[in-house]
């Protein structure tokens, strides 16, 4: 870990006496990657002997089941929040962490009451069961977004690294303030490294908020998605894998040493050809399946 980077582990880190941490994934926006981060983060953060509880706080539009591939649950948040269950019931095992899914249904959105959405979330919080919570919340400052600022103790902002997104981080920011003094920190996903993004110094000068990590755009992600598996279970070699591994050291203030600069390129260039091969089985399939349907 480079000196920069454990600086902001170190500014990230609570003391082991404050307990469990309770963390907002947050965004200004949709389609920034909030789910991805989540999901792929607690499985990092597993790694480094972490316990990590996700719940999915997007209620109107619940994802985190579809990322995690799993579409077999009896009690969701919702009926945490209505009462009509305790909150162990609607915790569910995925791979050594703790997930918590919210209802996909439209009817079990009626009488929901979000005033109750901090103390509930505190209902997850079991000593000696998980280290970490990540809210996996809904975009923008509409009120389920709010309610997870008001949750949390911490709030990471995902943000894609162009000037539009990053001012939208900036405005929620302004918002966060009237919730107290919470530490926030910044998240840049499916960077390029092209010259139109915005460095991630940029960023942090702009927003006055340090950038914990940056996330990469990688092909392995999305084929990841469409498998119903996060990129760490279903890549682990892969250069968003190697880098949500360095997110979760930074959050957790943990070593890790990444691969070497010749691994990276190495793993690149397996990356490409494993996704060219993969595009052209899926094309492939297409078409059997197009000639199918005409004959």
């Amino acid at each position: 870990m480079s000196k920069t980077e454990k600086d902001k582990a170190d500014k990230n880190r609570k003391p082991a006496a404050t307990g469990i941490r309770i963390i907002g994934i947050s965004s200004g926006k949709g389609g920034v990657g909030k789910t991805t981060v989540t999901s792929n983060l607690a499985l990092a953060l597993k790694s480094f002997g972490m316990r990590a509880t996700i719940v999915d706080c997007n209620i109107s539009t619940p994802h985190l089941s579809y990322y995690l591939g799993v579409d077999s649950y009896d009690k969701t948040l919702n009926d945490v929040l209505l009462g009509k269950s305790d909150a162990r019931d609607a915790i569910y095992n995925y791979d050594g962490i703790r997930y918590v899914p919210a209802s996909l249904e439209l009817k079990d959105l009626l009488g929901l009451d979000l005033t109750k959405f901090k103390n509930t979330i505190r209902r997850f919080a079991e000593p000696g069961k998980t280290d970490f919570i990540l809210l996996d919340s809904a975009p923008g400052l509409g009120k389920e977004a709010i309610s997870v600022m008001h949750a949390a103790d911490e709030i990471i902002f995902v943000t894609t690294p162009f000037v539009s997104s990053v001012n939208d981080v900036i405005r929620c920011s302004e918002v966060l303030k009237e919730f107290g003094n919470k530490k926030v920190s910044i998240v840049l996903n499916m960077a390029t490294g092209k010259k139109h993004e915005l460095l991630p110094s940029t960023v942090e000068e702009v927003t006055g908020l340090p950038v914990l990590g940056t996330i990469p755009f990688d092909a392995s992600v999305v084929h990841s998605l469409a498998f119903g598996s996060p990129v760490l279970s279903y890549r682990p070699d892969s250069r968003a894998s190697t880098k949500f591994m360095q997110l979760a050291a930074n959050l957790a203030g943990a070593d890790y040493k990444p691969p070497s600069r010749f691994d990276d390129v190495f793993t690149r260039i397996r990356s490409l050809v494993y996704n060219t091969g993969l595009q052209v089985q899926q094309g492939k399939a297409a078409a059997e399946e197009f000639i199918k349907r005409r004959q």
